[in-house]
């Protein structure tokens, strides 16, 4: 019997993208719980919010947690992307940061236990475009995002292209060969 697993996301789609590589070794759950961020560096956070939620919870757990750097703001949001889409919708940041190169880095943290604790991240590279429409599907990035070596939006790609290029993709690719050990 696998071990469960609460993967600790609001938004359906990462719980899918996340529970779809892990079902292999894990029964998988999600549970949206929002906790407050602490203000710090990417590494910080996502030992904060781990550590927050697994105290909660009790149970092995899995966040994550994205930093975005935008050339055209010098590397800004960072770690406060959440903050920034209050300010922007998907659209908006096509429109103005045209032609910009963007960076984002998702990182995975995985507590088993009080001293079972692995981070694991990946980060994906393009160039924001102006979005076609604006049907984002609850996928921000993907609208205005052209990941470097593909020809098109991120919301265009398959859930095998997304996986092969992106932020989440890299991490949990990196998750999984660290669980197969």
């Amino acid at each position: 019997m696998k071990p469960k697993l609460l993967i600790v996301t609001g938004s359906p789609f990462k719980f899918q993208d996340l529970s779809s590589r892990l079902n292999e070794f894990f029964e998988c759950e999600q549970r949206d719980f929002k906790e407050p961020e602490i203000q710090g560096d990417p590494e910080e956070i996502i030992k904060h919010k781990l550590k927050t939620v697994y105290d909660i919870f009790k149970r092995p757990v899995l966040v994550d947690d994205v930093s975005v750097n935008i050339e055209a703001l010098n590397g800004f949001p960072g770690p406060y992307m959440k903050d920034f889409w209050k300010c922007f919708t998907p659209e908006e940041m096509g429109k103005k940061f045209e032609g910009s190169r963007i960076s984002a880095t998702c990182r995975l943290g995985l507590c088993r236990g009080e001293d079972d604790v692995v981070i694991t991240e990946g980060t994906f590279y393009g160039k924001i475009i102006a979005p076609k429409n604006n049907d984002h599907k609850g996928r921000f990035f993907e609208l205005f995002v052209q990941l470097d070596d593909t020809d098109r939006p991120m919301i265009e790609l398959s859930p095998e292209e997304r996986n092969k290029f992106s932020h989440r993709g890299g991490a949990l690719d990196s998750l999984v060969e660290m669980l197969k050990k």
